[in-house]
């Protein structure tokens, strides 16, 4: 594998890392062949049933797919070893897949929200029988797809997410096949608009929860429970230090957090100063990468002023 964060993983499973991926690989190209099939089967099958409701479900399942295809990718790409040129390596792909990811939910919820309210006053006949059949096949394929990808799932937020994504719709092929038995029983059609409605509340729910850390990721924000403050005051308590500034937390991808600061040293060796700091921040904070610039004391008069400027 030969990556150079593997020691960071812990030794829960670093040993076993490597025929994990095979697995997980093929599991997950099979979880999108099956779920692209699907796809298809409910949106055509949407059409003929003239079911709002397949179709959101389909579009869900695409999602699903989608999100299996891209976290898939990101993973190929982020075993890339890193060159000169692309220093961390492309451990940040999984997180621009996961956000585009979302995006495309968003823009594809809102466009079922819509279509749905227009159908409420006037709810069209819908095939509940064809609903039904196409629902429960949904079902099926839902809960093998988790059942392939929950393997992979421990290790990665991508295919974590696809995961719950495979859940949340084996409830909504539930609810589909509720709402196709309503309307097949009592002709309610009004069902399938308001189901339409639930699904996409139950797709935009879900992208409030997770794209929150992605952003973060993206916005080189520090890693979500981080405290700074600790860190300076750590920093600061160092035998040797007089003062730390200009701390940046941020996180390289999922499971490496990066740190850059000015520390200032009076007296002592600033190497071992530098060392304590980096070991201190590796078994404190959880913080392997660490890039530490030593300041003379006074060097940095000059810069309190810049930073206000």
């Amino acid at each position: 594998m030969g990556h150079g964060h593997s020691h960071a993983h812990g030794h829960s499973y670093g040993h076993h890392h490597g025929h994990h991926h095979g697995h997980g690989d093929a599991a997950i190209g099979w979880a999108v062949i099956v779920n692209l099939a699907l796809t298809a089967a409910q949106i055509i099958g949407g059409y003929a049933a003239d079911s709002t409701a397949l179709i959101a479900d389909g579009i869900h399942n695409l999602s699903d797919a989608l999100a299996l295809v891209l976290a898939f990718g990101a993973r190929r790409l982020a075993r890339r070893e890193a060159t000169p040129d692309w220093s961390y390596g492309w451990g940040r792909a999984e997180i621009v897949a996961a956000f585009v990811n979302y995006l495309a939910l968003i823009a594809i919820s809102i466009w079922l929200a819509v279509e749905a309210l227009g159908r409420l006053s006037d709810p069209p006949q819908v095939a509940g029988g064809l609903v039904m059949g196409l629902a429960t096949f949904a079902l099926v394929v839902d809960l093998a797809t988790a059942a392939l990808v929950w393997r992979a799932a421990r290790d990665s937020a991508n295919i974590r997410a696809a995961f719950l994504h495979n859940l949340a719709d084996a409830g909504v092929s539930v609810a589909v096949i509720g709402g196709g038995l309503l309307i097949w029983a009592f002709g309610w059609n009004l069902a399938d608009p308001i189901l339409t409605l639930a699904i996409s509340v139950v797709i935009l729910w879900h992208i409030v929860l997770e794209i929150g850390p992605v952003f973060r990721m993206l916005m080189l924000a520090a890693p979500p429970g981080s405290d700074p403050g600790a860190v300076l005051s750590a920093l600061r308590a160092l035998p040797g230090v007089s003062d730390a500034h200009h701390l940046h937390l941020w996180q390289i991808d999922e499971k490496r957090a990066a740190a850059s600061v000015h520390l200032v040293v009076e007296t002592g060796d600033p190497f071992a100063v530098t060392r304590a700091a980096k070991a201190m921040l590796a078994q404190r904070f959880d913080i392997p990468h660490a890039t530490i610039e030593i300041e003379p004391s006074g060097a940095c008069a000059d810069h309190k002023d810049h930073r206000h400027a």
